[in-house]
């Protein structure tokens, strides 16, 4: 017996008559948005810059509806005004998470790419209620075809198979922490998890030394975290400035010259933060991390290429 759940069962009914009563000249169109990278041109050098949707959606940036209604360029156009477009991103490999249904009213709004720096047509739309309650809670199993991400055929549509639907949206899940070994978040993503309970507990309860990286020069800072509450606090300065001057005698130097030169949206689109080292919270703790912080140094060569001066 065949138990597998169907999209059409979910947001069709067990037919699709449902859509058809509602919107009788619309059309039902499923969208799967692929992250992607590009090339562009950063103060006179070329850059690979990433379009992450899912990151897009967990930070809530306000792009996003932007992002997702695009027109495209060239003859063919990705939407229409008989259409009401399912959209959904990529929360793993062939698993799409439903974000909303647009009903497209408008086809020449002018959007920003700031990836690109360049303007772009985009669909406004009004985001459908009906199927709200399934926003950020529906999961998916699909596998796009090649250079494809819409679809409009019955055949497909009625073939998308559900995985399953969340108890809460997935933008409200709280990521657990899995270890100070596996801790490798880009700005963003560290911002959005840093003040849950599982990782401020973790990340308080040690010292430790870590290590920023620049993914555009691949310059690092090695530090350590010495004070109170260990990592977390050190961190949590890091992200609202972007670096830390809390201590005189050791101050961020050179990353307080990158954030005047190129504004704290460089760290937030540059910046990832990993741990190497943890040590228990004692006086030997403390002495073995500024230790060790001095051993990476050393080791990475961070006070001759990257962005330690002391």
């Amino acid at each position: 017996m065949n138990t597998e759940l169907h999209l059409v069962d979910i947001l069709f009914g067990l037919n699709k008559n449902n859509f058809e009563n509602n919107y009788p000249t619309k059309r039902r169109k499923l969208r799967f948005n692929i992250s992607w990278q590009d090339e562009v041109q950063e103060h006179g050098k070329k850059v690979r810059k990433i379009r992450d949707f899912k990151t897009m959606y967990l930070n809530k940036d306000k792009f996003l509806d932007q992002a997702i209604l695009s027109m495209g360029s060239g003859k063919k156009k990705r939407l229409s005004l008989e259409d009401v477009v399912f959209e959904f991103i990529e929360i793993d490999t062939h698993k799409w998470l439903f974000i909303g249904a647009y009903q497209i009213i408008d086809l020449n709004a002018d959007g920003f790419n700031e990836v690109k720096h360049e303007h772009f047509r985009y669909a406004n739309a009004k985001k459908l209620k009906e199927f709200e309650s399934f926003n950020g809670r529906l999961v998916v199993n699909f596998t796009n075809k090649p250079q494809q991400f819409y679809y409009t055929s019955d055949d497909v549509i009625n073939s998308v198979v559900v995985s399953e639907i969340l108890p809460e949206p997935y933008l409200n899940m709280e990521e657990k922490f899995t270890g100070y070994e596996n801790v490798r978040k880009d700005y963003n993503s560290l911002k959005r998890v840093i003040d849950s309970r599982d990782w401020k507990e973790n990340l308080s309860n040690v010292f430790g030394v870590y290590v920023l990286t620049d993914m555009n020069t691949g310059k690092q800072y090695i530090g350590s975290a010495t004070g109170n509450n260990g990592i977390y606090g050190r961190w949590s300065v890091y992200l609202n400035k972007g670096y830390d001057d809390t201590n005189k005698d050791y101050p961020n130097k050179k990353l307080k010259e990158l954030v005047k030169t190129k504004g704290i949206k460089y760290i937030k689109d540059n910046f990832q933060y990993s741990i190497m080292e943890i040590f228990p919270k004692t006086e030997l703790g403390k002495t073995k991390a500024l230790e060790r912080e001095n051993y990476w140094k050393e080791v990475l060569k961070t006070r001759d290429f990257g962005y330690n001066d002391n």
